[in-house]
């Protein structure tokens, strides 16, 4: 016959005086005798009005006495835990409780007895002993619960030194999941160690022991009593004013799966917190598999994870510790920085990562994930993040697309094509890798492997505005403009539907090959919408550039330049205004006679963009209207050693020699005058321009030059 002890609920051999487990002082009594203590309920005597019947006595702990009696409706076992005060005694089934315990103690000593049946009666799971009943009698308190026979895992890991990892494992998942409900109903156990875990006959494992739990609100301080096991209890429970997490039971399940896969209790959390306050070289905590290394990686990184100083450090929900043991491990870090990356808090993000990979510096996934943070925040960092990225996880195209995009960023196209084709092969489901993929190709040239490259990017996701747009500029730098129309039209409409900020600078850059292909590919009786197409544009982004400048170049080829110029000018004021709409600023004030305006334009952009043949011509043109020869013939000449084969230039320039005089009326340059004209006419005819090669020799004769 064995006694179970009413404290851990261990089975001991008959005649055991103190629990092999925890300690305790046992009576061993024999079923069929009366108990010889005095303070015993007698076998056979008859609670709550005669449902409940006192069989044997199991044991007894500081605060209780545990029996085993039988549900008299039924005969069925049960088991009977009696709230037994310290120094108390018995007169016949009435407690006496002690002089020393005030009416104040007495009344709490009750209530928190009756508490823990209340909390252990709230968690109905098939890990958890049921609570049938709890009542006041003979001055005391009863609560009657699941008789359960079994030996606690402590009492295992005595006999047997050290337990294998799967068995621990299947043990455990059962507990995680028990501690799910418990959780979910706003408790915390508290006192999670082996003692507490019994192995019943069919080898499945029972959580008891309540007398700890406490109701809790996750992440909010509490006044609980420091009730604790050391080497089990984390840090933050030896304060009775620290904040209260489930993590404080996940620290003391590792804790115990530590113990009985090494054999060896955990160093208690004060003294590793004091180490490393103390700013020592490494955590003392020595990892279990330098004790058993037939310990798997994955479960010494569940349980250092769980063991964590720092609450946050560590698993958060009972789900999270399951789908660790199940292999599904997420760090508990990294899956902070998911959720700081989603709420926009990118900097605190990158900084968790930091914290996670020093902690777990082979967390692959974990490298990855910082490294594509990295991209929107710094390249340098990105391009440092997406190595190590590769490095630990070579197989995850996601680094090499990350490196691909830096390098984007860098215009070193043909190293993101390398980069980026890599990605792709080993992530082909990662739509963005296949995208940028796509824009590389298409910045080398290579536009049948950009379209080939940004099919198969849709083929993934037909409805993508990034993927879409790219569609738009490689058709449309492949002239095929009906192609360009529809994937840009689809853009822009799709964007529309969900307007942000993002979608709106996919707009901004989509609109302007939109307009550029209608413009090619309409005709004249289409021009309206053309028209309607660029006035939407501008309705969308009142300030769009491109539209104003293209609005106001078609004004212009119309002769429009009073509507024009206006048009120019708002778009110029852009920052980001092309180059072409201040050059057709410039013309526009040429046509209306703003000569000074637009030598002001053409002297600025000079100034800002370095010279341009196009732009030293147009000068020297102009300088020429206002007779100032001189300018006109240098600016004329720069054009002409910028653009060798620029017979406008060479004709300008010949009209300049024409008017520069010496001071008796002869001209000056005259042999070189001869040379540019006729370099002009050769030109014209070489470059298809023959009429105006006639028209200037024409002009010659009939000056008798």
């Amino acid at each position: 016959m064995s006694i179970l002890c009413p404290s851990c609920l261990t089975d001991n051999p008959d005649g055991t005086q103190q629990c092999i487990s925890c300690g305790f002082n046992l009576t061993p009594v024999s079923p069929n005798k009366t108990t010889t203590s005095l303070h015993h309920l007698s076998i056979g005597t008859l609670l709550k009005q005669g449902q409940y019947q006192i069989e044997q006595v199991l044991g007894e702990g500081g605060f209780g006495i545990t029996y085993k009696g039988i549900y008299r409706a039924n005969n069925a076992p049960v088991a009977i835990k009696e709230l037994w005060p310290e120094k108390s005694a018995r007169q016949g089934n009435q407690v006496i409780w002690p002089a020393s315990i005030s009416p104040q103690i007495k009344r709490q000593q009750t209530s928190k007895f009756k508490l823990e049946a209340s909390h252990q009666q709230k968690c109905h799971h098939a890990n958890i002993p049921k609570i049938y009943d709890w009542f006041d009698e003979n001055d005391t308190v009863y609560i009657v619960m699941e008789f359960i026979a079994g030996k606690s895992l402590f009492k295992i890991l005595t006999q047997e030194k050290k337990l294998t990892e799967e068995r621990v494992k299947r043990y455990f998942m059962q507990i995680a999941d028990a501690l799910k409900t418990v959780h979910n109903n706003n408790f915390l156990h508290r006192d999670i160690k082996p003692d507490n875990i019994l192995i019943d006959p069919q080898d499945k494992a029972i959580l008891i022991d309540f007398g700890a739990a406490r109701e809790f609100i996750a992440g909010q301080t509490g006044d609980m009593t420091r009730t604790l096991t050391p080497g089990y209890a984390p840090y933050e429970q030896y304060s009775q004013r620290s904040k209260r997490f489930p993590a404080t039971d996940f620290y003391a399940f590792c804790a115990s799966i530590y113990e009985l896969l090494t054999g060896q209790l955990p160093i208690e959390a004060p003294d590793r917190a004091s180490a490393l306050l103390q700013q020592r070289s490494s955590d003392p905590l020595i990892p279990p598999r330098q004790l058993n290394p037939d310990i798997s990686n994955l479960m010494e990184t569940v349980i250092l994870t769980g063991m964590r100083i720092n609450v946050e450090d560590r698993f958060q929900t009972a789900d999270e510790l399951i789908d660790a043991l199940k292999g599904q491990f997420v760090s508990p870090l990294q899956k902070k920085a998911r959720e700081l990356v989603k709420q926009g808090k990118l900097v605190e993000a990158v900084q968790s990562y930091e914290k996670c990979l020093s902690n777990e510096p082979n967390n692959g996934a974990a490298a990855v994930e910082q490294a594509l943070l990295q991209i929107h925040l710094n390249d340098t960092q990105a391009e440092i993040a997406a190595q190590k990225a590769i490095q630990l996880n070579p197989n995850d195209g996601r680094g090499y697309g990350v490196l691909g995009l830096v390098y984007c960023h860098q215009n070193n196209w043909e190293s993101a094509v390398q980069q980026l084709q890599k990605g792709a092969k080993l992530s082909p489901q990662a739509l963005w890798i296949q995208v940028n993929l796509a824009w590389s190709f298409g910045k080398i040239g290579h536009w049948q492997e950009a379209e080939s490259a940004i099919n198969t990017a849709l083929k993934l996701d037909s409805n993508n505005l990034f993927a879409l747009g790219i569609q738009a500029w490689i058709t449309f730098n492949q002239n095929q403009f009906k192609a360009t129309i529809g994937a840009a039209s689809k853009a822009i409409t799709k964007s529309k539907q969900n307007p942000s900020q993002k979608n709106q600078q996919i707009q901004y850059w989509v609109y302007p090959y939109l307009l550029a292909a209608l413009d090619k590919a309409t005709t004249s009786q289409q021009s309206q919408d053309l028209d309607r197409r660029i006035q939407d544009c501008l309705t969308q982004i009142q300030d769009h550039p491109f539209a104003w400048g293209f609005k106001g170049w078609k004004q212009a080829q119309q002769g429009l330049w009073s509507q024009a110029l206006p048009c120019f000018q708002q778009a110029s004021r852009h920052p980001n205004a092309a180059p072409w709409v201040l050059i057709n600023t410039a013309i526009s004030h040429e046509h209306l006679n703003n000569p000074s305006e637009a030598l002001q334009i053409y002297q600025a952009y000079l100034q800002n963009n370095g010279e341009e043949p196009f732009i030293a011509y147009r000068l020297g043109t102009l300088l020429a209207q206002l007779g100032q020869w001189k300018q006109a013939k240098t600016h004329l000449e720069q054009a002409i050693q910028l653009k060798p084969d620029y017979p406008e230039a060479y004709h300008n320039l010949g009209w300049v020699l024409l008017n520069l005089k010496t001071a008796d009326g002869q001209i000056q340059y005259a042999r070189e005058l001869l040379s540019y004209y006729r370099q002009a006419i050769t030109l014209y005819n070489q470059q298809d321009k023959s009429h105006l090669a006639r028209m200037l020799a024409q002009a010659l004769t009939e000056a008798d030059v």
